[in-house]
């Protein structure tokens, strides 16, 4: 019963019930699920939390520690009152994400979960798609409105960017979501298991992709392209993706163009360069508070915007403390599907069956574009982004119910590894401003 009351929790999540009710707006539908949810699950997540089964868990850990990476970047400034709020929003968090883990404890459960979670965002793409171009009205629905100067002409005009109901009520947002759902839909249009009926997922792939084009997001594109880059490269090897990128990547900015594939204009007074300049302002201020912070949903405070990048955000937010945990839920999340490649695992050859074995390409390939993804956007205190690290963790704790032994296990060792791949991060960021800046 708790994975169907979670799969409704999922349907509250991306299709929003309330935005069609006049009058209803204001109804926590959603709040009332995941209690409802999490009510049910209990034992589950109390098994799942056991502190033997942590240690073999980086994943769950980094996302755990965010509770108290959070606490402390208000407390460490003696402000209780933001402390006990933020918390709190993080702990509604990583309430979804131990229910995920808990109750999608089977590969079967992983499969029905993927495909529910791109037909759901298939219906919300609809939805927007359908109000985009006055076939329905929905109020809650406006397309943002963009301004872009063309690179050729150097005319500036005004372009409506789609955007869909709730959480994904942001083009950036509904770019995320959509390029996660076509590697699902690439995922069943070639799983044997759905027989003939497979070739049914080229309908909400094409809708995806007029999705993505519609909300005219560069960082869209660019997730795009690395979750197909992915999947060629895992499928067919480096020299192959790379000459098939020589040929599609420009067909595709053919294809699309506009401010979508412009990445010139946009990191030369464009949006790029403005968010280069927030990057450079949060470094700065990250040094009030390099350990814990300066305090989360402080950015906006101290910089006039949020960072537009959630690795940044986190460091500046959380302080080397609580950034490197976020970056860490996504460096653990890679690095352990990595490991997991058919080929690379003998374990996973002898102790597993392909069912389970397909599905890791589609979910390294999901991690990869939410990775890019938050390099143009800051999301990392919304549901969405920890749904896509409980996908990678239910693989990785599914492969060790095989029998398969665990490939990263959180020990000094990795401990270091995080805290040098953070390091790295900072100074590359750092770096790559004082470039672009001059």
């Amino acid at each position: 019963m708790e994975f169907y009351l979670f799969l409704l929790l999922n349907f509250t999540l991306f299709v929003r019930p309330a935005d069609f009710l006049a009058g209803a707006e204001q109804l926590p539908i959603y709040n009332c699920v995941i209690l409802a949810t999490a009510a049910v699950a209990a034992p589950r997540i109390a098994e799942f939390v056991r502190l033997d089964r942590l240690l073999r868990d980086p994943i769950t850990v980094c996302i755990l520690g965010l509770i108290p990476a959070v606490a402390l970047s208000h407390l460490s400034h003696f402000d209780t009152w933001s402390a006990r709020t933020w918390t709190w929003e993080m702990i509604k968090i990583v309430i979804y994400y131990l229910i995920l883990v808990s109750v999608v404890n089977s590969t079967q459960r992983l499969r029905i979960f993927l495909y529910t979670i791109a037909l759901f965002a298939v219906t919300s793409s609809a939805i927007a798609v359908a109000d985009y171009y006055n076939l329905i009205d929905i109020p809650s629905l406006r397309a943002v409105e963009d301004s872009h100067i063309d690179s050729a002409t150097g005319e500036n005009s005004v372009i409506p960017r789609l955007c869909a109901t709730g959480i994904f009520n942001d083009p950036n947002d509904l770019e995320m979501i959509a390029v996660f759902a076509m590697v699902i839909c690439t995922m069943g249009l070639t799983d044997r298991q759905l027989g003939p009926i497979r070739i049914a997922w080229l309908a909400p792939m094409a809708l995806l992709f007029v999705t993505l084009v519609l909300t005219k997001s560069r960082g869209g594109m660019l997730a795009f392209m690395a979750s197909a880059g992915t999947l060629s490269y895992l499928r067919f090897g480096l020299w192959k993706t790379a000459a098939a990128a020589l040929v599609c990547v420009p067909a595709l900015a053919l294809a699309t163009g506009g401010r979508q594939t412009d990445f010139g204009s946009g990191m030369s007074g464009g949006t790029g360069e403005s968010r280069i300049e927030l990057w450079s302002a949060g470094l700065i201020a990250m040094k009030q508070a390099p350990l814990f912070g300066i305090g989360c949903n402080r950015y906006w405070e101290e910089c006039g915007q949020v960072a537009h990048n959630s690795f940044v955000h986190c460091f500046v937010e959380l302080g080397l403390f609580g950034g490197s945990l976020y970056l860490g839920a996504f460096w653990f999340s890679a690095l352990s599907l990595w490991k997991l490649r058919p080929g690379a695992n003998l374990s996973l050859q002898l102790l597993t069956g392909d069912s389970f074995r397909r599905l890791q390409p589609f979910i390294l390939a999901g991690v990869l574009s939410f990775a890019v993804s938050q390099f143009s956007l800051s999301r990392a205190f919304t549901v969405p982004t920890y749904l896509i690290f409980g996908a990678a963790d239910v693989y990785f704790r599914e492969s060790e119910r095989h029998g398969v032994p665990a490939v990263v296990e959180l020990d000094v060792r990795q401990l270091a590894q995080l805290l040098a791949v953070s390091m790295a991060f900072i100074a590359g960021i750092y770096i790559f401003i004082r470039i672009s800046i001059r």
